[in-house]
């Protein structure tokens, strides 16, 4: 016989004294209980309750989804009990607990006219009837394919999409939550107002998540937008006007009239706000009816909602202060630590405020590299406004300047490095050694720079150790700009290299030279140059024969005819200047005959 799990039902003596403690478990261990009676029976004496721990889960047990099993008696009786009382509080609680029942979703149906041979699609919008919750015992309902249990209680996710009562009792049940709000708004615009901003900051991001879910909340619609021209109350929802358009939206809220007496319900809401449309609105409707207001804030409001991570609450903050002279009275740690946690919403907003309106002169220079090393692109344009002007005073800030060539913002990363070359160039702390930092860079683009600055730089051209100090070099691109230059060398062209290439040590010369030829995929190009430099060098230092000609041999069967042909004639007069090294070139070349 297939084996039955029902769900285990919570415990009301365990429920009764955790709401004696005050402990916020309370909420959670009544919705694990589905004594449909008792629990029916249980609205009149919890909302009864006086004590303030037992108001504060009553609110609290409405911010939870209504989809507690067999619990449809209690929500009926809290809400009439609620609405009998006049208790706005709550009453805004459950009407937004209430609008979130019902989510609708759209279907296609592709369709075919056999006769004629035409297809189209029809779209319809429907709320998903296995949405509603079961009326007998759920265990029964579903099917675990995972385990030896035939029926067993549903996942979290099931549960989840599960609701409470038919989708024409939610419907009903969000028109009468409405209507209560609309009557409110008739007889006492103030008092409607309050309770609505209260109510309304309770909405969040997730019950917007788009275009369709935002007009499934039907009374937060009627809130903001019930005299909007871009959108039709119907029955079952909203759905757009002919022709309207969400994008089109503007703040069209019933009782208009009582959002207009004071800004501060709606300074509340911005503050408190969940949910962008409804932060979004609220700032239609300041701009709207309350601009001056705005201008007045404090200054510390006013950074508080350029940190707030929403890009319309920043942009509105931004430009008050950018009409006040307030912001020379911030602190610059302060703008430091608001630009070092801001999120990608709003740092674009935050640094274009800044770099109009921020002294320089206020921030130092290691401040200004900080900003200028980071990695978003507006932080990083915010440190370069900072540093242009700054001189490092000491050898150690010079280094702090050296230290961009690891700047993370890739798009102006050559820009800095380029600044700080310009401005370590004429240092009375001037190193050479500074130039290798940047040739040393894992950043091409930085290396570039690096490049342009050894073969400007007089005092860095002729310092043995630099070049010395290249050879080593772990990147090709140095290699081959190096290769170019001994090779002008050889072409006794000593514009660009002041050193003697005889200077330089012959191991690491080989190395370099070794690693062009090893490159299979670039270096073609220099290739024939490393047979004419080595070809060189076995003419000036017959003693190095033994490491020289084999790297020799490699060359010449890794370049072209012509090049071979010439590089071979070098070979031939190697040993006609030096017959000693015959036989150390017949080993190195074995398919050569010599005479």
């Amino acid at each position: 016989m297939a084996k039955r799990t029902a769900i285990p039902n919570g415990s009301w003596l365990l429920a009764e004294d955790l709401l004696e403690q005050g402990d916020a478990g309370f909420v959670d261990e009544l919705r694990r209980i589905h004594d449909a009676d008792r629990l029916r029976g249980y609205a009149k004496t919890w909302y009864g309750d006086k004590r303030p721990q037992a108001r504060r889960f009553l609110l609290a047990y409405f911010d939870y989804p209504i989809n507690a099993y067999r619990h449809e008696g209690l929500v009926k009786g809290l809400f009439k009990l609620a609405e009998a009382a006049e208790d706005d509080q709550l009453m805004g609680r459950i009407m937004v607990a209430i609008d979130r029942t019902v989510r609708r979703q759209k279907y296609e149906r592709h369709r075919y006219d056999w006769s004629t041979g035409d297809s189209w699609t029809d779209e319809s919008i429907v709320v998903p009837s296995d949405t509603v919750m079961p009326r007998q015992d759920w265990a029964f309902q579903f099917r675990d394919p995972s385990s030896a249990t035939l029926w067993a209680a549903p996942t979290k996710q099931a549960q989840d999409r599960l609701r409470l009562f038919s989708v024409a009792t939610r419907n009903y049940l969000r028109r009468r939550a409405w209507r209560y709000f609309r009557k409110l708004g008739k007889t006492d615009p103030d008092r409607y107002v309050a309770a609505i901003a209260e109510t309304i900051v309770h909405y969040s991001d997730d019950d917007v998540s788009d275009g369709l879910a935002l007009l499934d909340n039907w009374g937060l619609m009627h809130v903001l937008f019930h005299h909007s021209d871009q959108i039709v109350a119907q029955p079952r929802g909203w759905t757009l006007a002919d022709d309207g358009s969400l994008a089109s939206l503007k703040p069209g809220p019933a009782f208009a009239e009582g959002w207009q007496k004071s800004a501060d319900p709606l300074l509340a809401i911005i503050d408190n706000a969940r949910c962008r449309p409804v932060r979004q609105w609220a700032i239609g409707l300041i701009g709207e009816h309350h601009a001056g207001v705005i201008d007045r804030l404090p200054v510390q409001r006013l950074l508080r909602w350029l940190a707030s991570g929403d890009r319309d609450l920043a942009q509105l903050a931004a430009d008050v202060l950018e009409r006040s002279d307030q912001i020379a009275e911030i602190p610059v740690a302060n703008w430091l630590r608001l630009v070092d946690q801001s999120d990608t919403e709003t740092i674009e907003v935050i640094c274009d405020l800044l770099i109009k309106k921020l002294d320089p002169s206020r921030v130092t220079l290691d401040q200004a590299v900080e900003l200028a090393a980071a990695r978003p692109v507006p932080v990083a344009r915010l440190g370069q406004k900072c540093l242009a002007g700054k001189r490092p005073e000491t050898a150690e800030q010079c280094q702090r300047l050296l230290s961009l060539a690891e700047a993370e913002a890739d798009p102006i990363r050559a820009e800095l490095v380029g600044w700080v070359r310009d401005t370590l160039a004429d240092s009375p702390h001037f190193r050479p050694a500074w130039i290798i930092d940047l040739l040393d860079s894992r950043h091409g683009e930085v290396r570039e720079v690096g490049w342009s600055w050894l073969t400007s730089h007089e005092t860095a051209r002729t310092d043995i150790a630099v070049w010395q100090k290249l050879l080593e070099s772990p990147y090709d691109d140095v290699q081959f700009k190096l290769l170019g230059v001994l090779e002008k060398h050889v072409a006794y062209d000593r514009r660009e290299f002041s050193v003697k290439p005889d200077r330089l040590d012959a191991n690491l010369l080989r190395s370099l030279w070794a690693a062009v030829l090893l490159n299979v995929h670039r270096g073609g190009k220099q290739k024939p140059a490393v047979v004419q430099e080595i070809a060189l060098r076995l003419a000036n230092h017959p003693d190095e024969a033994n490491d020289l000609l084999p790297l020799l041999a490699v060359a010449l069967r890794s370049v072209r005819s012509v090049e071979w042909r010439s590089g071979l004639s070098g070979v031939v007069s190697l040993v006609e200047t030096y017959p000693e090294l015959t036989a150390a070139v017949q080993n190195a070349f074995p398919e050569l005959t010599l005479c």
